[in-house]
């Protein structure tokens, strides 16, 4: 028998003793040991190169289910940032935060958030066990969502160490078992007792719906892109922090970004544009903190907070991209009759905002046209 993974199980409690399990392609556990730092270097003879999963626990992440741009992991990382605040205590760019990949368009997509502190912790004690992971995911979103025969609020729960898993269709959490009684308050509960609680989440990492090595503590290396690409990026971030209408830019700007971007040119680039961080290691905090003091007189802003208000209130109308430079704001609308694009005009008018309209053509019935933005005359 061949081993698909090496599933480690690691315990709440620093002191206790973590569970490696033996996983073959089925899901089916072929070996079961407990092991401690004392023992971290026998690993099973013949499984040293089975993938390895690093299931954490679960009391210190913060599982949510939003609605993201899918277009790239920039836009999706920028406005995850933005709906995460308001569920977490801390500033939530102070987190570390990973996103699942989309399962299907406009489908709201898995978030974990976790501070930095903590996930650096788990990876010292897996390395301290002798696993180097190729995927860490919290352990209560190994447990399968409730099923058909399930109702829709149904709550499929488990034990380890002493500490409650529970999985619904959008709920997972971890935390000792009476407070886990409270949260899940009147729901039905299938509960599983020990032996079902570690075979479900050996058959659930075989399939694990999030990785939370992304971004920073992602395995592989950055790719490299110019600072400008970056600069344009950091940007993006700061607009989407700066009002919930930006959210909807971010559906159609063609940014092809990555978060990983963000890391590469902040310590490649950032030293020779800004020399006032050459002893940082991060420069994004005061790269932000920069571009939050010049938000306050920001023409782009303004015009284009105008532009969504102006989009979303003509019916038919939809922005398909958009750019700015040299102070004036480029954009490209589809709409269904030239009246949306005098709708359009007249809006961004009262906000005292002169629109250009500088090409148009057909796209499939409606018509294209490429605008542009500036101040009023």
């Amino acid at each position: 028998m061949s081993t698909s993974l090496q599933l480690l199980l690691l315990p709440e409690r620093t002191d206790a003793a973590a569970v490696r399990l033996q996983v073959d392609a089925g899901g089916r556990i072929l070996a079961r040991e407990t092991i401690t730092t004392d023992d971290a270097s026998t690993v099973t003879a013949g499984h040293d190169a089975a993938r390895q999963v690093l299931a954490v626990p679960g009391s210190d992440c913060l599982a949510l289910w939003l609605r993201l741009p899918a277009r790239n992991p920039v836009q999706a990382l920028a406005a995850a940032r933005v709906l995460v605040d308001g569920h977490v205590a801390a500033p939530a760019g102070a987190l570390h935060l990973a996103i699942a990949a989309p399962s299907a368009a406009d489908e709201e997509r898995l978030v974990v958030a976790v501070e930095p502190a903590r996930m650096q912790d788990w990876l010292d004690r897996a390395a301290a066990l002798g696993m180097s992971p190729d995927v860490v995911v919290p352990m209560p979103l190994l447990l399968p969502a409730p099923d058909a025969t399930d109702g829709a609020d149904d709550v499929v729960a488990g034990n380890f160490d002493g500490q409650a898993l529970v999985r619904g269709a959008q709920l997972a959490f971890a935390g000792e078992p009476g407070l886990a009684a409270h949260v899940i308050g009147e729901r039905t509960v299938r509960t599983l007792d020990h032996a079902a609680t570690e075979a479900a989440l050996a058959a659930g990492a075989l399939s694990p719906p999030i990785d939370l090595l992304q971004y920073e503590f992602a395995r592989t290396a950055p790719r490299r892109e110019g600072w400008s690409a970056w600069r344009r990026a950091t940007i993006l971030a700061g607009v989407l922090a700066a009002t919930p209408l930006v959210l909807l830019a971010a559906q159609v700007l063609q940014y092809e970004l990555s978060a990983r971007d963000l890391q590469a040119q902040a310590h490649a680039q950032a030293r020779t544009v800004l020399p006032q961080l050459a002893d940082e290691t991060d420069p994004l905090p005061a790269i932000r903190a920069q571009l939050s003091g010049l938000q306050a007189g920001d023409r782009f802003g303004h015009a284009v907070g105008a532009l969504l208000s102006a989009v979303a209130s003509a019916k038919g109308a939809e922005l398909d991209a958009l750019a700015y430079a040299d102070g004036i704001v480029q954009a490209t609308l589809v709409v269904d009759a030239p009246a949306r694009l005098e709708h359009v005009r007249a809006a961004l008018a009262a906000a005292g905002l002169e629109m250009t309209a500088t090409g148009s053509q057909g796209a499939g019935g409606r018509l294209r046209h490429d605008i542009t933005i500036g101040p009023g005359t």
